[in-house]
C-alpha cells in the first residue's frame, strides 16, 4: 500500500504520515524506494489518534510505544501499564485545570481593570507657530506666512500658508502638505478606519514577519537610541527622512528634550496621521512637525537642521540614481550630525528589479565613500548580520542567492 492510500484510509495527511515515520511512531518497511504499510502501522495510527485525544503529546506517545514494543506486555501487564500512565496523566490534567482557572481569573481581573480605566486624553498636535520662520517655498524661495487657519494653543490645526507665488501650502489635521502632496489629503480614509487598519497591520506584521528579522529591526532602532546624546539636543532641530509609522520616533520620544524640534518627513499622509494620533495619547507632548512631502521638496530654509536621521535614502534609491543625502545637504548646518540606516546588497539575482544604474547606492563601499566625500567624520558604525531569505510579505522580497544587510552609521559633518 502506497503512502497516499494509507493516509487516506487513516484520514490523516501525507505530511502527517511522514512526520509519524520520522518520529518512529509508525515503522513501515521500505522497498524499491516505496514504503510498505502493514496492519501494525494501521494499529499504531489508531493508537496515536486515541492517545492524542486523551491529551498525550507525540513525545509521550513515543515513550509509551517504546515501552510496549520492547516490553512485550502480557494482557495483565498491559492493563496495569495503561492504568498507571492514565492516572498520572489525569493528575497532570487536574493540576493544569487549577493553573488555568487561576490564569483565567487573573486575566478577567486585568480586563475588568482595563475596561474601567479612563482612556488617555488626546491633546491635539498641530504645527507650532514658532516653526514658521524655518519654512520657505521651494519654488520662489520666499518665506511662508499664514493666510488663514484654525489656531489652538499657538498650534495651527488647519490652514493655508502663502508665499510670493501661487503655490500654497496647506495644513490639515496638524500636518503640513506641500503643493505636490496636497492631493493626498483629499483622498484619505476616515480616522477610525485608518486606526483600525493600523492596529491590524501591526498585529499582522509581527505575525507574518520572520522572528529573526523582527529582532534585527529592534536592534537597529536600539542601536540608534544608544548612540544619541539627548542632553545635547536641547534647542536643536532634528530632521527625520522616512519616518514611516514611527518605530524609531516612538522609541526615542520620551527622551527628546521638550525644547528641541523634531521634523518628521514622509510622503504617506496616512502614516503621519496614525503616528500623530498615537503620540497625541502620550502624557507629555513634544515639539513635532509633521510634513507630508517627497524628500526633494521639503519646505525648509537652508542650513536649518542640526541633526539628520536618515532612514529614507534606501527607499529613495529604488527610484533615483542620486544618493538622497547629497540632495538634502542644503538643509544642514555645517557641523551637523547624521545617524542613518542604509540597505546594502550582495549577489544580485538576474531578475532583481533595481535599476543597475541605481545599485551603487546599495553597495557598502560606495555608501561609505559618499559619506566621506560629504565630509562626515565617522563616530560609530555597524553592519548587520545578513538577511538571505525574504523576511515576510510586508518587507523587501529577496530572490535566490541574494543577501541584504543594514549598514548603521553615526557621524558628524566637519565644518
Amino acid at each position: 500500500m502506497k503512502i497516499g492510500q494509507f493516509s487516506k484510509e487513516n484520514k490523516i495527511s501525507i505530511n502527517t504520515t511522514r512526520h509519524y515515520i520520522d518520529l518512529g511512531l509508525i515503522t513501515p518497511e521500505k522497498a524499491s524506494g516505496q514504503y510498505q504499510f502493514d496492519e501494525q502501522c494501521h494499529r499504531d495510527v489508531k493508537d496515536i489518534i486515541y492517545l492524542k485525544n486523551l491529551g498525550f503529546s507525540l513525545s509521550e506517545i513515543k515513550t509509551i510505544f517504546q515501552y510496549k514494543r520492547l516490553g512485550k506486555l502480557s494482557a495483565l501487564e498491559n492493563n496495569e501499564f495503561y492504568k498507571e500512565i492514565f492516572v498520572e496523566k489525569l493528575h497532570t490534567i487536574e493540576h493544569k485545570i487549577v493553573e488555568y482557572e487561576e490564569t483565567r481569573q487573573n486575566l478577567q481581573n486585568e480586563l475588568t481593570q482595563l475596561n474601567t480605566t479612563n482612556k488617555p486624553k488626546q491633546l491635539k498636535m498641530g504645527m507650532s507657530l514658532s516653526v514658521l520662520p524655518l519654512l520657505e517655498c521651494k519654488k520662489c524661495g520666499a518665506a511662508l506666512s499664514i493666510k488663514n487657519g484654525d489656531i489652538v494653543n499657538n498650534q495651527i490645526l488647519h490652514g493655508v500658508l502663502q508665499c510670493n507665488c501661487e503655490h500654497e501650502h496647506f495644513i490639515k489635521d496638524g500636518i503640513l502638505f506641500t503643493p505636490q502632496t496636497i492631493h493626498h489629503a483629499h483622498h484619505v480614509k476616515s480616522p477610525s478606519h485608518m486606526m483600525n487598519e493600523f492596529n491590524y497591520f501591526i498585529s499582522d506584521y509581527i505575525k507574518e514577519t520572520d522572528e529573526k528579522y523582527l529582532d534585527h529591526l529592534y536592534q537597529a532602532v536600539d542601536w540608534f537610541y544608544k548612540r544619541v546624546n539627548f542632553e545635547q539636543l536641547t534647542h536643536k532641530i532634528l530632521l527625520h527622512l522616512g519616518t514611516g509609522i514611527g518605530f524609531s520616533l516612538r522609541h526615542i520620544y520620551n527622551s527628546l528634550p521638550k525644547d528641541c524640534l523634531y521634523i518628521a518627513v514622509d510622503h504617506d499622509y496616512q502614516r503621519h496621521y496614525v503616528l500623530k494620533s498615537i503620540l497625541e495619547t502620550y502624557e507629555e507632548q513634544k515639539n513635532i512637525l509633521f510634513i507630508c512631502s517627497d524628500f526633494l521638496h521639503i519646505p525648509l530654509k537652508k542650513e536649518a537642521v542640526d541633526f539628520l536621521i536618515d532612514t529614507g535614502s534606501s527607499e529613495h534609491s529604488f527610484q533615483h540614481e542620486n544618493f538622497l543625502i547629497e540632495e538634502v545637504q542644503l538643509y544642514l548646518k555645517e557641523e551637523s550630525n547624521l545617524i542613518g540606516a542604509y540597505l546594502t546588497y550582495e549577489n544580485y539575482h538576474i531578475k532583481n528589479e533595481i535599476n543597475p544604474s541605481y545599485r551603487q547606492n546599495f553597495q557598502l563601499n560606495n555608501i561609505k565613500e559618499k559619506l566621506k566625500t560629504l565630509r562626515y567624520d565617522l563616530a560609530d558604525d555597524m553592519v548587520s548580520i545578513p538577511v538571505d531569505q525574504s523576511p515576510g510579505k510586508y518587507e523587501l522580497q529577496l530572490l535566490d542567492g541574494e543577501k541584504m544587510y543594514t549598514y548603521l552609521y553615526y557621524g558628524k559633518r566637519l565644518g
